[in-house]
């Protein structure tokens, strides 16, 4: 008896405010080594070479990295709107086919497929699930657009296929 293929099929329009968290998640590590390499830097300047004490250095060091992460923040949000709104493709209805073949997407008449060694890594978010296919390009699969059993399924079909090591899902397949 042939075994039945295990497949996630989910469709829908991706929000602005999903796309957005996309585009935080794509630079989040480049603002985290920033923002630290600012953080030790304001606060070495500050008290080394403007000698002033740690604690004044330290308190001036977070502000500054305080305005700056806040400015990051606008940047981003501004940006990625600008980016949704250019971006007429995106903002039609996907649809999404994950089985242990790989994952196939089409929007309107464009078709794309990748297959499981395509894929450089896997992250689960809290709002969506992540298949990268390129360092900067990823497949967006928003949770909203399933049901709990279809992301239990879509977890296992992941765990039974995904050939990369760099598979971080939040929950394990049961």
């Amino acid at each position: 008896m042939e075994e039945k293929k295990e497949v996630v099929s989910v469709s829908g329009v991706i929000s602005k405010e999903i796309f957005k968290k996309l585009f935080g998640y794509h630079i989040q590590s480049l603002n985290r080594v920033i923002l630290t390499i600012l953080l030790v830097g304001f606060f070495l300047y500050t008290w080394l070479m403007l000698d002033l004490g740690w604690i004044f250095a330290l308190i001036v060091a977070l502000i500054l990295w305080g305005i700056i992460k806040l400015m990051l923040t606008v940047v981003i949000n501004f940006r990625s709107a600008k980016e949704y709104k250019s971006d007429k493709l995106m903002q039609n209805e996907v649809f999404l086919t994950i089985s242990e073949d790989g994952i196939e997407q089409k929007r309107r008449k464009a078709e794309a497929f990748w297959e499981w060694d395509d894929i450089l890594s896997i992250h689960e978010q809290k709002e969506m699930f992540l298949f990268y296919v390129s360092k900067n390009k990823a497949v967006l699969l928003p949770k909203s657009f399933m049901v709990n059993h279809e992301m239990i399924k879509l977890r296992k079909i992941i765990h039974n296929n995904a050939l990369t090591q760099k598979v971080k899902l939040l929950e394990e397949t049961e």
